[in-house]
């Protein structure tokens, strides 16, 4: 790990200015799944359930409880419907675009996405920034790893 540590920190203190972090947000959601394999009936069925589902929520119902009941994200659900952090590149468009429009513990209105029929609640927003070493060390590490393995396949041609 030697090697790698050596190019992190060149590839750090050999650019200024430091890498940027992008601005990012932290959101809770509730999705309604829609492959388009589904039938146009189906479909409307989870839209009209999203919608009613949003309407639920302006009425004052619980998140979590909705979340709970009704996410078909089996990953994020066992977490309460939480994305996580999230930039722009990490995201759905339509998801990044959502949490840019709210304020913390705002819920968005509904969402549709390749994925399905979403609720966003946006739990907290980060500012872009410097990053420290520490926090940009992983993702040089893997740009790093990218380019050695561009490199290594483009000598294998």
């Amino acid at each position: 790990h030697r090697p790698q540590a050596e190019a992190i920190r060149g590839a750090v203190t050999g650019h200024r200015p430091a890498r940027p972090h992008p601005s990012r947000y932290r959101a809770g959601q509730t999705v309604l799944a829609r492959p388009e394999c589904y039938p146009a009936e189906v479909l409307e069925t989870k839209r009209r359930l999203r919608d009613d589902l949003a309407h639920r929520l302006q009425k004052g119902e619980s998140f979590d409880a909705l979340v709970a009941e009704f996410s078909e994200d089996e990953e994020t659900k066992k977490r309460g419907g939480d994305l996580g952090y999230f930039s722009e590149e990490r995201m759905l468009p339509e998801l990044f675009a959502a949490a840019q429009g709210l304020r913390v513990g705002d819920t968005s209105t509904p969402i549709r996405s390749r994925l399905g029929f979403h609720l966003l609640r946006l739990t907290e927003a980060l500012p872009a920034r410097e990053m420290t070493l520490p926090e940009a060390s992983p993702e040089i590490a893997a740009t790093l790893a990218n380019a050695q393995r561009a490199d290594t396949l483009a000598r294998l041609r």
